[in-house]
Order: C-alpha cells, then sequence, then structure tokens
C-alpha cells in the first residue's frame, strides 16, 4: 500500500474511533466531524510514531473492507439508507471466514486462499458476489467485490484478492453484532 493510501487509512480508522468516543456525548454530525477531523491530524501528525506504526502493522494488510464499512457506518448515521446484513448471513459469514482462515493457516489439507491470486477464480468470485449483491437489493457486497478486484488488478497493495475484502477483525466484529442483536 502506498504512504499516501496508509495515511488515508489510518486517518479514517483514528477518526471512526474518535467518533465513537465524542459520540458519547455530543451530537453525530458534530461528534463526526470532529472525529474525522482528529484522525487526519493525528494520521498527518503522528502516522511515524511507534504506536501509530503498530497499530498499521498489526491491521495490515487493510485491504478495502475495513475503509469501506467505516465509510458504511458513517454514511448509515448521517441518514443516508443502509441496508444491515442479516443475522443469518453473519452466521454464515463467520462459519465460512474461519474455516477459509484455518485453511489458510494449513489446518486442513486445501488452501483456498492461493485462489486469491489467479485471475479467472477471482473473476468468478466477483460476479458471484455481484449475482448475490444484486440478487438482494444491496450494493455494498458488489461495490466491495468490483472496487477490491480493481485494486488487485492495478497491483495496489496485495496480490491476493481475498487481502482486500477480507480482514480477520470481521470475525469479531460479526459476533459482536450479533450478540448486540440478542438484546
Amino acid at each position: 500500500m502506498s504512504a499516501l493510501a496508509s495515511t488515508a487509512w489510518l486517518a479514517l480508522l483514528l477518526g471512526w474511533m474518535a467518533w465513537g468516543a465524542f459520540s458519547l456525548g455530543l451530537e453525530m454530525p458534530v461528534s463526526l466531524m470532529l472525529g474525522l477531523a482528529l484522525g487526519v491530524v493525528c494520521a498527518a501528525l503522528f502516522r511515524d510514531s511507534v504506536p501509530l506504526r503498530g497499530l498499521v502493522a498489526v491491521l495490515g494488510p487493510v485491504g478495502l473492507v475495513l475503509p469501506l464499512l467505516i465509510l458504511r457506518q458513517m454514511a448509515g448515521h448521517l441518514g443516508a439508507p443502509v441496508q444491515p446484513f442479516g443475522s443469518l448471513e453473519l452466521l454464515i459469514f463467520v462459519a465460512l471466514y474461519i474455516g477459509f482462515l484455518a485453511c489458510a493457516a494449513g489446518a486442513m489439507p486445501v488452501d483456498f486462499y492461493r485462489v486469491g491470486y489467479a485471475p479467472w477464480p477471482v473473476a468468478i468470485m466477483v460476479l458471484a458476489l455481484c449475482a448475490l449483491g444484486f440478487w438482494q437489493g444491496a450494493l455494498f457486497l458488489p461495490g466491495l467485490a468490483v472496487a477490491a478486484q480493481a485494486v488487485w488488478i492495478m497491483g495496489w497493495g496485495s496480490s491476493n484478492w481475498f487481502d482486500h475484502v477480507l480482514h480477520p477483525l470481521l470475525i469479531p466484529a460479526a459476533i459482536i453484532v450479533l450478540i448486540l442483536r440478542l438484546f
């Protein structure tokens, strides 16, 4: 990932975290703007600090899924229509992704991760995600899949398409959403 893209992602992530803290006491638009402003300032001034370099290293490769999910959440809180992911979808995703990670780690005899390097399987997966998204009436998955394929083809970031559309933090995030839906 380029230094500019990495700094922009870091600013967005820091802004999202600051927005979460500010939203406890301030109105939504104000907390969002303050959070994003603080994220930009911190990313610009402290980009080369040990804590922020560590954050980038721990969360890397960043890909597109985390920034797009952050932007999706922010847009939803500002009033944009956002279709939530269904509970069944999240359960299926968590189960499949845990299996995918187990395969990628060598715990199973098959490795689906290597498919993310091949153009034809990636094209088929992108078309499948587009079909699924359009069937559900949701644009997030098709948008993510196509944007990730474009970034992957241009050679920006990881050379594996899965690194652009998946991130291990999605598992705890999905589990937290599922737990919160129980209450």
